[in-house]
């Protein structure tokens, strides 16, 4: 029956029965026939409404074509889709071999051509607006200058995007737009956001069809007043486009959005922090509120035990997804990874300064602009004269970019000691400890030295005085240059990876 009516329907298409007189086009219900025309669509029959002859309503032929597959008319383009009459419509406005513009300004781009040739397209001819990414996070660095002038193509290996942010007609707002090109949006939306220096912004905006002409009614907008702020004294912002649900790969779903933090939406990591009530928040989150934000009751000192236990067992996207990061790892390996990830992001601890890059390009910035703060090496000489006893204290820091990250020392001379410390200011691989050795040589005598090595500290660490390496002037009297009351230090830096 099927092949029978498939026949039928190639037959009747080849001697253009289901063709309009006028337009040449597959007939739109209701039909008309007119008398020395033909059948004539709808569309035609109203436009010509004052030159129709004698007409009557065709519901044979409209029930036919009701009944019937068709061929999109853009077969001849590559499309091989056969739909049902009453969908035909939807299918062309969204098929992927009609013609369409290059969504780039025209003053940039004039190509015309199918849709499913724009992402080559966007690779020939604008691959630096090309984002891919094979687990659906899209990452780019802007500059608010140019954040009002945005089109980027998004694609991985299921879906293809195209991200749109302009400036309202009010000039103080930006507009974002998604748009679907390789599926049905099915209002699924996608998480736009911001981050900056020191704060973040969030926006969820629906997915819309690339055909969609309602876009003023479906923008997310965001006052360019709030991206300054995001951005603080720097110029650039990153951007991130990522799903607005969590994909979680190895457990149910819903026991799993219990572990996205109230504020941030993201999947928490031990600490989980609670509230007298009850509700649990990211140890991050819970520093910055002073209640919790579900109940406006103050914070316990409790943990939840319970959610953190499950923690180990769930995928965590990277903390740098943002910087273009896409790897996901198990709670248990995801410290492991951000110590080491390439995409690990480094903000320049120097007062005042606004820089953030990643590794490279961090110890270039110092070499470039801080030059006299760095030391290139893992070895570090100083001479310092002991202070009196009525002096005050006087504090020497100086910075290491070796091994991968970055070190700060600090060395203090006090009234009556000395005391150094050496810390570690980002993320780094958990596997491995690093030390650090300060030696005092006698000038006279170069074998005679006294030493002391700690562990490098994590930033987190409160330094205290058991914690640091200290000596006091009496053990350094007799290191002390004859000629100019001068003592020489060296401190050293050490890896040791475990086993």
């Amino acid at each position: 029956m099927e092949k029978q009516k498939e026949n039928f329907t190639k037959k009747m298409l080849s001697e253009k029965v289901f063709t309009c007189a006028i337009c040449e086009n597959l007939l739109m219900v209701p039909v008309m026939m007119v008398e020395d025309v033909g059948n004539v669509c709808h569309k035609c029959f109203r436009s010509r409404n004052e030159e129709n002859g004698k007409s009557l309503p065709n519901t044979t032929l409209n029930s036919i074509l009701q009944e019937l597959k068709l061929p999109c008319k853009f077969e001849s383009e590559g499309c091989e889709v056969e739909v049902i009459y009453g969908d035909l419509k939807d299918h062309e406005e969204k098929c992927i071999f009609r013609t369409v513009e290059c969504v780039m300004p025209k003053s940039d781009c004039e190509w015309k051509g199918k849709l499913v040739d724009l992402l080559k397209h966007f690779k020939e001819e604008h691959a630096k607006h090309v984002i891919t990414s094979p687990y659906g996070i899209f990452s780019f660095e802007n500059t608010i200058a140019k954040s009002a002038n945005v089109v980027k193509l998004l694609s991985n290996k299921n879906k293809t995007y195209i991200l749109k942010i302009t400036e309202d007609e009010d000039g103080k707002s930006l507009q974002h737009f998604i748009l679907d090109i390789k599926s049905n949006p099915e209002d699924e939306e996608l998480v736009v956001k911001y981050v900056g220096k020191t704060d973040q912004h969030k926006l969820k905006v629906k997915r819309m069809s690339f055909n969609s002409l309602d876009y003023e009614h479906t923008a997310k907008k965001i006052h360019l007043s709030t991206l300054r702020e995001i951005a603080a004294a720097s110029e650039n912002i990153m951007v991130t486009i990522k799903p607005a649900k969590c994909i979680f790969k190895n457990m149910n779903d819903e026991i799993l959005k219990q572990l996205e933090c109230l504020v941030c939406k993201e999947l928490m990591r031990p600490p989980i922090r609670l509230c007298n009530t009850g509700h649990s928040l990211c140890s991050s989150c819970r520093q910055k509120l002073d209640d919790c934000p579900t109940c406006r009751q103050p914070w316990s000192g409790s943990r939840n035990f319970c959610l953190e236990g499950i923690t180990p067992s769930v995928q965590y996207p990277c903390a740098y997804s943002q910087f273009g990061c896409c790897a996901t790892f198990l709670g248990k390996e995801i410290a492991h990874h951000e110590g080491i990830c390439e995409y690990k992001m480094f903000t320049c601890p120097v007062s005042g300064c606004n820089f953030t890059g990643n590794y490279v390009s961090t110890k270039n910035h110092f070499k470039l602009t801080h030059k006299d703060n760095l030391n290139e090496t893992t070895s570090y000489t100083f001479n310092f004269a002991p202070l009196g006893a009525r002096s005050n204290s006087i504090e020497h820091v100086k910075y290491f970019c070796e091994y991968g990250n970055i070190f700060k020392l600090t060395f203090t001379r006090l009234s009556d000691s000395c005391k150094w410390t050496v810390q570690i200011l980002n993320n780094y691989d958990m596997s491995v400890k690093y030390f650090y050795k300060i030696s005092i040589t006698d000038p006279r005598l170069q074998y005679r030295k006294i030493t002391k090595s700690n562990l490098c500290l994590n930033f987190t660490t409160t330094v205290t005085d058991h914690n640091i390496i200290s000596f006091t002037y009496n053990d350094l009297s007799s290191y002390k240059d004859a000629n100019n009351d001068q003592i020489s230090y060296c401190c050293q830096l050490f890896e040791q990876k475990s086993n």
